[in-house]
């Protein structure tokens, strides 16, 4: 009974050393990893601060560059207007396309050149239709194609910025035809189907949109239907939990020299799952595509958040004189998110580099 006793007292013994020997351990390890940890932290928030300090720094500078240089062109943009504002010779509109094209290249996501453009090229062309002879009527036609080319130049860069964070459709349109762009995700284009679940829809199509997508019922194509309820009191496709998706009629009023005018309305297509439901057209509104148009600052905002931009890659055949001239249009779907294309992904990206830290830790 007693040798019991003693191996017990043994046991506990031997427990409460093992107990003070973990103790000791625990201590001297949390005495080294909590001070490394705290260090470690420390560290890191330190480093983010001084990243976060460094891309304001930069970002003050770099504004405050721009926005001497802005007031200098601008300023020196003026100055020549009012000292050749009597004479406007050849010369006098070669230094203003200048002006305009590094105010174009240097301030395109900040400054809307388009009324700076247009005026010079109204007046451009105004000389060149009252021009005395054929020598100086092509000098003045050498301008004229200059600034349109530098206005095209510009948005099919800021169109192929778009393309890279959106979709877009290329198409062909002459004066009274009507198109219809289907503004729907790249990837989700390959799975949609019209309502026989077979036939796949493009990204443009001939004629109107109730009339390619085969409106339901009686409604006619053209008419504005209200969200909730359309004209004959039946309910409307949005109270139901259908996915909506977005499409664009437009037609073709007039077709100019370096513009075309446009109708446009803004169809709300729905779908079960992956197939065709029905649609609800929205009003009409005018729209005037020009060259000088830059998708950066000229866009329409969706209902669902996103924009979508008209961008004149050329007019071929002819004149407003000529009924069959042709525009060649490109239509672009792109996120809201990414307007300020300059400064959104440094601060994305900042904020990428935060999480990881975050994670790291």
């Amino acid at each position: 009974m007693g040798d019991e006793a003693g191996s017990t007292k043994d046991l506990w013994d031997k427990w409460e050393s093992f107990a003070k020997i973990l103790a000791g351990v625990c201590a001297a390890a949390g005495a080294i990893a909590i001070p490394w940890f705290i260090n470690h932290y420390t560290e890191e928030n330190r480093k983010s601060q001084v990243y976060v300090q460094m891309m304001t720094e930069r970002e003050k500078s770099d504004t405050s560059i721009r926005e001497n240089m802005f007031r200098a062109l601008l300023d020196g943009y003026l100055k020549t207007l009012g000292d050749d504002v009597k004479r406007e010779d050849l010369e006098s509109f070669r230094k203003r396309i200048v002006f305009l094209e590094l105010l174009a290249v240097n301030f395109q996501e900040f400054f809307n050149a388009k009324p700076l453009f247009e005026e010079v090229y109204e007046k451009l062309v105004k000389h060149r239709d009252t021009a005395k002879d054929a020598s100086s009527r092509s000098a003045w036609m050498g301008l004229v194609k200059k600034i349109t080319g530098v206005a095209k130049e510009t948005a099919s860069r800021q169109a192929t910025t778009l393309n890279t964070i959106g979709d877009s459709v290329v198409f062909a349109m002459r004066k009274g035809e009507m198109g219809c762009v289907h503004l729907y995700e790249r990837m989700g284009m390959e799975t949609l189907r019209k309502r026989d679940g077979m036939t796949r829809f493009k990204n443009f199509e001939d004629g109107e949109c109730l009339s390619v997508q085969e409106a339901q019922g009686e409604r006619k194509s053209g008419t504005g239907t209200p969200m909730a309820q359309d004209q004959t009191h039946q309910e409307s496709l949005i109270t139901k939990g259908y996915q909506k998706r977005q499409s664009i009629q437009l037609r073709v009023v007039e077709v100019s020299e370096a513009s075309v005018a446009v109708e446009v309305t803004v169809y709300a297509d729905f779908f079960n799952g992956n197939t065709y439901v029905g649609s609800e057209p929205g009003r009409g509104f005018p729209v005037n595509v020009s060259y000088f148009d830059l998708p950066y600052m000229d866009n329409i905002k969706l209902v669902d958040g996103n924009r979508f931009a008209l961008v004149l890659n050329g007019i071929y055949g002819g004149s407003d004189a000529n009924e069959n001239a042709e525009a060649d249009i490109e239509a672009i779907r792109f996120r809201n998110d990414f307007m300020s294309l300059r400064d959104r992904p440094l601060f994305e990206e900042m904020l990428k580099k935060l999480q990881q830290n975050a994670t790291a830790r």
